[in-house]
């Protein structure tokens, strides 16, 4: 029942982000304008183009009055315009400038407001900004400052196991003094495959990746074969985490749920960073197949019963006494 449950909770979850995106549609280039049909080339090889909505992250950018090749305007003393963190600013043209080296350069005009507006290169306008959009901001929060809530969970981790082995108390983990229920397990080998995934298009799909963070979307159906399969693992990975973390609050004190769920919490950083970034090296893949064994042996190990009650007819992992009914088995 717990997975026809789960299925079920999954299914429901597809159903209500069944809105999907839509596609851009190009239409025949000989009936558009040379400047549509340049913006249309923009969007196509930057994912985002005229009227995109951007965050500023930096303290501040200053924008040009005009483009650099534009002399005249500079020799007027005019003053820039600049722009803070938090503003939003939105996306007013682009053009590709050539200086004397023959360098070509993006400029990209954005406005604040009608009077908080003007030029800026491309590369240091996308180091400075993050699309409004929350997904794309979760994104850039989780890409950027991912590895000191690690660093955080660790110190946690490390002080209440110190604590305990100092006490000589049990230590829940999962794998090894694991709860009763497959969901912890299935939540670290669904976020390796995700981990896998990601590093794909990172590092050989960055093109899809890029798409992707301009114009994200929570719905998998209609998206490119390997990110729909990420997509459709983020899913899974926090359905699994939200029955994770209710089997563990029915099993455990709230100690020792504390603790498993700090451990879990190291355990799926760890998995992350050695899946995504051993893509590098080539690595992930023959140790997925490892983990995977691995990870069945100790479910086999641990949580597959060879037993019975004579009393109550639960399955028991050993004999002794049943942790259901009390009862004696020899």
């Amino acid at each position: 029942m717990r997975y026809i449950k789960l299925f079920a909770t999954l299914l429901a979850l597809f159903i209500m982000v069944g809105c999907g995106m839509q596609s851009r549609h190009v239409a025949n280039y000989w009936d558009l304008s040379k400047e549509r049909q340049d913006s249309i080339d923009f969007a196509q090889t930057h994912h985002y183009t005229i009227n995109y909505n951007f965050l500023v992250t930096a303290d501040s950018l200053s924008l040009l009055p005009a483009l650099p090749n534009e002399s005249e305007l500079f020799t007027q003393g005019t003053t820039p315009s600049i722009v803070r963190h938090n503003d939003k600013v939105v996306v007013a043209a682009t053009i590709l400038t050539t200086d004397s080296a023959n360098k070509e350069t993006f400029y990209i005009k954005i406005a604040r407001d009608q009077e908080t507006m003007g030029w800026i290169e491309e590369e240091l306008l996308l180091k400075n900004v993050v699309p409004c959009d929350p997904i794309s901001q979760f994104i850039h929060m989780f890409s950027n400052n991912y590895i000191y809530g690690f660093f955080i969970i660790i110190a946690l981790s490390l002080l209440f196991y110190i604590y305990r082995l100092k006490k000589k108390q049990h230590i829940p983990f999962v794998h090894f003094q694991d709860i009763e229920s497959i969901y912890p397990a299935l939540l670290c080998i669904f976020t390796a495959f995700a981990a896998i995934l990601y590093g794909i298009m990172q590092h050989y799909m960055p093109d899809v990746w890029e798409a992707y963070y301009y114009a994200p979307t929570l719905n998998p159906i209609g998206q490119q074969g390997i990110l729909s399969m990420f997509i459709t693992c983020t899913w899974i990975i926090l359905i699994l985490f939200i029955a994770a973390l209710d089997e563990t609050h029915k099993q455990l004190s709230h100690t020792d749920m504390i603790i498993y769920l700090l451990g879990l919490g190291c355990t799926w950083f760890i998995i992350y960073v050695v899946f995504s970034q051993g893509i590098k090296i080539y690595i992930s893949y023959p140790l997925f197949i490892i983990y995977l064994a691995f990870a069945w042996r100790q479910y086999r190990r641990h949580h597959i019963a060879k037993y019975m009650c004579g009393r109550c007819g639960r399955p028991i992992r050993v004999l002794g006494r049943c942790p259901h009914c009390g009862a004696i088995n020899k």
